[in-house]
């Protein structure tokens, strides 16, 4: 737990003040006064209150144990404290100084420390500034002379302009509705391309800019683009699309379903097959789910 300092803060004229002057004046009033101020400091910590916890016969006994002071002098000290309304009896146990919550002041150790710290902050920042002043009146011509030269030559000094990095070229566009070409980057065909595996996406790509080309008046804006560019990859990625494999080709395709021979697939299949083909070369020649966003 962080500690906690407490301090007491009196008047300039306390001591000048009516009643320690009458306290004082009494027959060992210093030693009074001295037990007062033991008092208040040993108040501060509850805002002004005493408390007797009844370890001697009487409070007075007990606060002179604490005090280190003389009981009866301690009871002359509380009794004069009673007839000057500086001490009050708020319960058989408890007893408040009045003059303790006007002049209490408190800080946490890590205040102090920062307190501390700024303090040695200002006072070196003025040194500071108080050294450069000094030095800025003890300059010589000579010296000025030189720094205006050195100025100068700053300023002839050319420097190189900073090169940015030249922006990326857009791999591929797509027309929009209002003339503008929407531009798609190396990285984005990489991101669909991560998302959607079994799809070519630069293809796919291609294939949307034709249609866009061809369907002006379906195009789509700067908002609904790139919802329109998923909805297409992921449609191709859904009929089971496959990347073509290296080395591989349509006329290499072509061929080997030429050589297979009639006796080695089921000619009712192959005709469901063409069938398919037909709906979906018929299903391509108007806009795909989703192209429409």
């Amino acid at each position: 737990m962080a500690k906690k300092y407490y301090w007491l803060k009196l008047k300039d004229g306390w001591f000048d003040s009516k009643v320690i002057k009458k306290l004082r004046k009494i027959a060992g009033g210093d030693t009074y006064t001295i037990i007062y101020l033991k008092m208040l400091l040993l108040s501060l910590k509850n805002e002004g209150k005493l408390y007797y916890e009844g370890l001697e016969e009487s409070f007075a006994d007990e606060l002179a144990l604490e005090l280190n002071e003389d009981p009866d002098n301690v009871k002359v000290t509380i009794s004069f404290l009673e007839n000057c309304g500086l001490i009050e009896i708020v319960d058989s146990d408890e007893y408040m100084l009045t003059e303790v919550p006007t002049a209490i002041g408190s800080e946490t150790e890590s205040a102090q420390r920062m307190r501390k710290c700024r303090d040695s902050k200002n006072k070196k920042l003025l040194e500071d500034k108080t050294s450069h002043c000094d030095g800025d009146v003890t300059k010589s011509d000579t010296d000025i002379e030189i720094e205006k030269d050195i100025e100068k030559d700053k300023k002839n000094i050319c420097t190189e302009p900073e090169r940015s990095e030249p922006e990326p070229e857009p791999i591929i566009t797509l027309p929009l509705n209002t003339g503008e070409e929407y531009p798609v980057f190396q990285c984005d065909i990489d991101e669909f391309a991560e998302l959607y595996p079994a799809v070519d996406v630069l293809q796919a790509m291609r294939g949307m800019r034709g249609w866009l080309n061809t369907n002006p008046a379906r195009r789509k804006t700067k908002r609904g683009i790139r919802r329109f560019i998923n909805s297409w990859i992921a449609r191709e990625q859904d009929r089971g699309y496959r990347r073509p494999t290296e080395g591989s080709s349509y006329q290499q395709n072509q061929g080997n379903f030429a050589n297979m021979q009639k006796d080695e697939y089921d000619p009712d299949i192959f005709r469901r097959m063409a069938d398919e083909s037909r709906e979906d070369i018929n299903s391509r020649k108007e806009e795909p789910d989703g192209r429409n966003q």
